[in-house]
């Protein structure tokens, strides 16, 4: 399911160039998709009547989770105005090793040896899928520390969401998280001057965020919060990877984005590294 996910978000960049030129702008699509996931979360809690729990340690793991979602569409943005997209999206990647460094960190245990051989693969394919070498030169660089931002922010989402597979239902933690993602998208737009209401008619307006929101906020964040706990936070990463390959293969596909061959070789890598962790331990005698 989790591969799931990352399709989908690969699906998300070809989408939003399509959004883009039907006149929405990113700050728009970011608060539109978090507030519909608020808003279908909050009716689906409300007819399941689920338990609030009174644990701390929950409020303050579902806040850190939001304040990490909304992170991690923010300092992309801002990467994105600053520099190549490629820059951005390979160093993005980093949340798959920040992932389990951050583990390490807290658990003083290794990774699997599979794991971080699947980072490594995945990172190296990032780097030949987004062309990042040709692309990487000190003009280019202005954005890459919101980059390294976003991706600390990515991987904080998953490991936080690791533990809480017992703490309320899905449900409930998806509201709460996209919430907290709404209100801080719409405090940072509010600071800085991003007007977040689309211009032309709201119907057309409303069908556009409501697609966004369903199918790049709602399915994700219910798969993530449904199964990370079960496959942790460094497998669930990884796992994810999937939206690399889809989104240039969906470029090549929709728009007649050409990929050279070391962009192949990259796609292969990082679907490698995903299938790294699911081999066999060891070969039937």
């Amino acid at each position: 399911m989790l591969t799931l996910v990352g399709a989908l978000w690969g699906l998300h960049g070809p989408a939003i160039k399509l959004a883009f030129a039907a006149g929405f702008t990113f700050p728009q699509l970011v608060f539109g998709e978090a507030l519909v996931g608020a808003l279908f979360f909050g009716a689906l809690v409300a007819c399941q009547r689920s338990a609030w729990p009174v644990d701390p340690f929950f409020w303050f793991s579902l806040v850190a989770i939001g304040l990490a979602g909304a992170g991690v569409a923010l300092f992309l943005f801002w990467s994105y105005r600053l520099g190549p997209v490629s820059i951005g999206a390979t160093l993005l990647f980093l949340y798959v090793p920040f992932t389990q460094v951050i583990n390490l960190a807290i658990t003083r245990k290794m990774p699997d040896a599979r794991q971080l051989g699947s980072c490594a693969l995945v990172v190296t394919g990032a780097v030949l899928t987004t062309d990042f070498v040709n692309e990487a030169n000190a003009a280019n660089l202005h954005g890459a520390p919101f980059a390294v931002l976003a991706a600390l922010c990515f991987a904080a989402y998953f490991v936080v969401s690791a533990p809480l597979g017992r703490s309320a239902t899905p449900a409930l933690r998806c509201f709460i998280s996209c919430t907290v993602s709404s209100g801080v998208v719409f405090v940072v737009a509010a600071w800085v001057g991003w007007p977040l209401l689309p211009s032309g008619p709201p119907g057309r307006a409303l069908s556009w965020l409501i697609s966004f929101g369903l199918l790049w906020q709602v399915i994700p964040i219910f798969l993530i919060m449904r199964f990370v706990p079960k496959t942790g936070s460094g497998l669930g990463s990884i796992l994810t990877s999937t939206e690399l390959p889809v989104a240039a293969i969906s470029s090549c596909l929709f728009f007649g984005e050409k990929l050279l061959w070391s962009q192949w070789i990259g796609i292969g890598l990082v679907l490698s590294g995903i299938v790294v962790p699911h081999l066999p331990r060891k070969i039937p005698s």
